[in-house]
């Protein structure tokens, strides 16, 4: 039967020194272990790869169809609707009657307007004839004063004739001066009297002709007013959004619907984020499946974020069958496309960002680009075949554990 020999003293002592040595250096590590401060852990990290390709400028977009030319039907009188003309979607003509309203506050204003220019008129007619009047009476008694001033005249020139033959007194003939003074100066106070008098009667009736023509305005407005109760069509096209009732109260500015002039064709309508409004200039170029389209114009108003900008088709090329409404997928094209280093864009693709070095991720900072369809350009500081991390990091650490 085998047994085991003993080994050499010295043989054993250097197994002995080994064995200690090794359970040393574990206690070592296991000390260090626990002393090193735990990183902080990424729970269900996204990792993207850097890659080389091509980066394409564009923004994919959702637009829908409007027509190039169309008028809004906005209430421009108040009432209850009376009767409905026509169905929404019908293609209407121009001045093609919509829809009647009744007011009974505008009858009740047009009656009492056109009385108001009824008593008017009559308080004008009267002053016209208390001045014909005036002036008649005037004339009558400017041709006494007249006839009075000649005759006291001549009776002047004869009293100075006796006076100077020595057949009257020259009492009398200072008599007849003083008779001959006054029927001048009757005569005319009488005729600046009477020229003022003429003056104010026209100044009155004047005023009053006055507000005769705004009275009467007045009631032209209202009767305008009463005729647009009968709502027409402005322009020749196809009716949307017309969802009016019998019955219905209408106020002034309601949005009743809208006419679209088929015939003017199409453009598409997009929002865009606000972030792209410095960007948005016109004559940008866009692709969509039923041909290419230019960026005409962008209105600036920014409402939730977005603004708004209008795609036109070149001249003589807009698709036919197209409705308002439609929706239609394109891409703005900023640019042309470039080669570049790429990443997909994320919440954590910022500067800096988070590189994986083996089980851990490291701070490392960085310089992007432009953004665009869910992709970055990576100017420096990232290689091909880097991972990064591109959901939001649990804090600003400068490493992080997988």
């Amino acid at each position: 039967m085998d047994r085991a020999l003993p080994l050499p003293p010295r043989r054993l002592r250097w197994r002995r020194w080994a064995l200690g040595l090794g359970v040393l250096a574990g206690l070592l590590l296991l000390g260090w272990a626990l002393r090193r401060p735990a990183l902080p852990r990424v729970e269900a990290p996204q990792l993207a790869t850097v890659r080389a390709g091509e980066f394409r400028d564009e923004l994919a977009l959702r637009a829908r169809v409007e027509p190039l030319r169309s008028v809004q039907l906005d209430a421009s009188e108040a009432g209850r609707v009376e009767a409905v003309l026509v169905r929404d979607g019908e293609q209407v003509a121009a001045g093609a009657p919509l829809y009647r309203l009744v007011s009974p506050e505008q009858e009740q204003q047009l009656l009492q307007r056109s009385a108001e220019v009824a008593q008017q008129l009559a308080n004008v007619s009267v002053q016209r004839s208390a001045q014909a009047a005036s002036l008649a009476q005037n004339r009558r008694e400017l041709a006494q004063l007249q006839s009075e001033a000649q005759q006291a005249a001549l009776d002047l020139a004869r009293q100075r004739e006796l006076a100077v033959a020595g057949f009257v007194a020259p009492a009398a003939l200072e008599q007849a001066q003083r008779r001959e003074q006054l029927a001048s100066r009757l005569l005319a106070q009488a005729m600046q009297d009477q020229q003022a008098e003429a003056e104010t009667r026209a100044r009155s009736l004047s005023e009053m002709d006055q507000a005769v023509q705004r009275l009467q305005q007045g009631l032209r407005l209202l009767e305008r007013a009463q005729a647009r109760l009968l709502q027409r069509a402005p322009l020749a096209g196809q009716l949307s959004g017309f969802t009016l009732q019998l019955g219905a109260s209408v106020r002034v500015g309601d949005r009743l619907g809208r006419i679209d002039d088929s015939g003017g064709g199409t453009q598409l309508v997009a929002d865009v984020d606000e972030y792209y409004l410095a960007r948005l200039q016109p004559g940008l170029q866009a692709h969509s499946p039923l041909g290419p389209l230019t960026l005409a114009q962008t209105l600036p108003q920014v409402q939730g974020g977005k603004v708004r900008v209008l795609l036109h088709w070149p001249t003589g090329q807009a698709p036919a069958g197209l409705r308002p409404g439609q929706a239609v997928e394109l891409s703005l094209r900023f640019s042309a496309p470039a080669p570049a280093l790429l990443l997909p864009d994320g919440p954590g693709v910022q500067n800096p960002l988070y590189v994986r070095e083996g089980d851990t991720l490291q701070r490392r900072a960085v310089r992007l680009g432009r953004r665009a369809a869910g992709w970055v350009e990576v100017l420096s500081g990232l290689r091909a075949g880097e991972q990064v991390l591109i959901s939001q990091p649990p804090n600003a650490a400068d490493r992080l554990g997988l």
